[in-house]
């Protein structure tokens, strides 16, 4: 209300400025005019102050048309300053030339300046500037008249201590100007400092590389410019709350690489695709404004000796909205889900598949603590259900954003049961239930006997072998009753069907390292061959507990795709485990196949 009426008290005056003959000054007739001030405030109006050769005040000299700047000494003001309709020449390079090193040790208001350069400054009191500047006549005469003159209103590497309220431009008229706020410090000397940086139908806005100390209250509100850039700033642990306004789509805003501590209040009333929203630089601490807003009018509704200003400024009111309020209050639920979904839909226009994820599960987030919080509240299944099921899908695929989730509790799965059912025998090991007893009773008729372990094989594997044999006996007596192709095809078959026993039989033979009984067997020889037996048959269990559990992973894979079309080949509990694991494996892929699908369409 304050800057409404100050705007409407000013409004004549703006109007009637363009018409109004501006006195001109140099810096240092400026600066003179201020030290010779006898009074506690110095009041300005209507004045241009420009640039003059071997100007004393700044001690800066022309060199081939620019001018340098080469005094080092600070500026010193102790008095208030108060300026209105006042521009200053100046130069945009890259040591900056406008208000150099000056330290402002009271408060600054300034209204209606079109051009006004602040470098390497320090603000120790308040800062207030209001610009409304109504058309651009009076910027196009200053821009013919002066040939180091731009609309430009800026801080650069300033420092600032109390509280700043900028608002440059107006709703109702466009105005050329650029405002810049470049490696600014904003150091307050209590936690309750406002820095508030209004622009409106400007040319430029940026807000660039600055810094917040401390604890504060920041308001950032960047309305229909057509260029906005709010870039790598450290917000700290400042309050902030950013708003923009635009009635163009054609509007380019970037916002990017900045660093919030805390939750933030954001309001973004048009997305277009070339705007710039980095979604990582505030991923879960974005709020609604408008949620908040409501928030803080229902304590208001319930409370009518409450006060607006200072609920919002309460850390206590802020910390309940954004861990409960902004779930529980409905409306400001809707608010924070519409902002939620417009950043999705945002995401989704530029074609940023990772930001939208991103988002979707943050907006998914907020509905299942939402529906825990109904479940709570009034319980029934509908809202249970909905409940458990988000959080299932969280855990499982992102909510249908990842697939590589299910894949991966897929095989979490799979291995599970995988052990489980090696505990258990199954009738694909029909007749492998005593192998390791076999296996122990074979080493142990080795060990007793003269033969070999290649003869001991054999005569465990006679009735193979004979089989072997009769076959190749029974084929040689047939040579003259069948034709040569078919004995000739008999040959392979024979030579891999005994493959196995005679390759087995070769291995065996060479390593062979008893030879003999083992009671017979030196003291010394007895410990380096009981060393080698030992590892043998450790090396044996190992592999026979290898193929166990690969038949038992086999199962398991069977039994999660369901690809044994009913069949369990296994009885006892773990039959009706398998049951449980055909359910869990057909509604886990399903989720996969939607969750694929949903990623492939997007």
């Amino acid at each position: 209300m304050k800057k409404i009426i100050f705007f409407l008290i000013l409004l004549p005056f703006t109007c009637n400025s363009q018409n109004t003959k501006l006195k001109e000054y140099s810096h240092t007739e400026f600066f003179k005019l201020i030290a010779s001030e006898k009074d506690s405030i110095f009041q300005l109006q209507n004045a241009f102050v420009k640039f003059q050769k071997e100007d004393s005040a700044f001690a800066y000299r022309s060199i081939r048309g620019e001018n340098i700047f080469n005094n080092k000494d600070t500026l010193i003001i102790n008095k208030k300053i108060i300026l209105n309709n006042v521009h200053f020449e100046h130069q945009v390079d890259d040591e900056g030339q406008g208000l150099p090193i000056v330290v402002f040790n009271k408060d600054i208001e300034i209204y209606n300046t079109t051009s006004l350069l602040f470098y390497n400054c320090i603000f120790k009191g308040n800062i207030e500037m209001d610009t409304s500047v109504l058309g651009n006549d009076q910027i196009n005469r200053f821009e013919k008249k002066y040939s180091n003159y731009d609309s430009d209103v800026g801080f650069y590497n300033c420092t600032f201590y109390k509280d700043v309220d900028i608002d440059i431009g107006s709703i109702e008229y466009y105005s050329s100007i650029n405002f810049h706020m470049y490696y600014a410090t904003f150091s307050p000397n209590d936690n309750n400092r406002v820095i508030q940086l209004y622009t409106n139908s400007i040319k430029d806005t940026n807000i660039d590389e600055n810094i917040f100390k401390n604890k504060g209250f920041l308001k950032i509100a960047v309305d229909n410019s057509s260029f906005t850039s709010i870039y790598g700033n450290d917000f700290g642990y400042y309050r902030t709350e950013i708003s923009k306004e635009s009635f163009n789509d054609q509007q380019v805003y970037i916002v990017e690489k900045n660093k919030f501590n805390d939750s933030f209040l954001l309001h973004v009333n048009l997305f277009t695709i070339n705007n710039v929203y980095r979604w990582k630089q505030w991923k879960g601490k974005v709020l609604s404004s408008a949620g908040y807003d409501l928030y803080l009018k229902h304590l208001l509704d319930q409370n009518s000796n409450l006060d607006y200003d200072e609920l919002y400024v309460s850390d206590t009111v802020f910390y309940n909205y954004k861990t409960k309020y902004k779930i529980e209050l409905e409306d400001s639920y809707k608010f924070e889900m519409q902002q939620l979904g417009q950043f999705y839909d945002f995401y989704k226009l530029q074609h940023d598949s990772d930001y939208a994820n991103q988002v979707y599960i943050e907006f998914k987030d907020l509905e299942t603590k939402r529906y825990a919080y109904l479940y709570n509240k009034n319980p029934s299944f509908k809202t249970y259900f909905t409940w458990k099921i988000n959080q299932f899908l969280k855990l499982f695929s992102g909510y249908g954003t990842d697939p590589s989730l299910s894949i991966i509790f897929s095989l979490y799965v799979v291995f599970i049961f995988a052990i489980i059912y090696m505990l258990f025998p199954n009738s694909w090991e029909t007749g492998k239930k005593n192998k390791l007893m076999n296996r122990l009773q074979f080493f142990t008729k080795y060990f007793r006997q003269k033969e070999g372990i290649k003869e001991i094989y054999e005569e465990e594997k006679q009735e193979s072998v004979m089989s072997y044999n009769e076959f190749k006996k029974y084929m040689n007596s047939s040579k003259k009753e069948v034709p040569n192709f078919f004995l000739w095809l008999t040959k392979p078959i024979y030579y891999f069907s005994s493959y196995n026993y005679k390759m087995t039989g070769r291995i065996l033979k060479h390593t062979d390292i008893l030879k003999g009984r083992w009671v017979d067997l030196p003291k010394r020889r007895k410990v380096f061959t009981g060393l080698i037996m030992s590892l043998w048959i450790v090396g044996l269990i190992i592999l026979d507990l290898l193929i166990k559990f690969f038949n038992a992973l086999t199962l398991s894979i069977n039994t999660f795709t369901t690809l044994g079309f009913g069949e369990i080949p296994i009885k006892g509990i773990p039959r009706y485990l398998a049951v449980i694991q055909g359910f869990i494996g057909w509604f886990m892929l399903t989720i996969f196949s939607v969750s694929l699908i949903s990623q492939l369409l997007n």
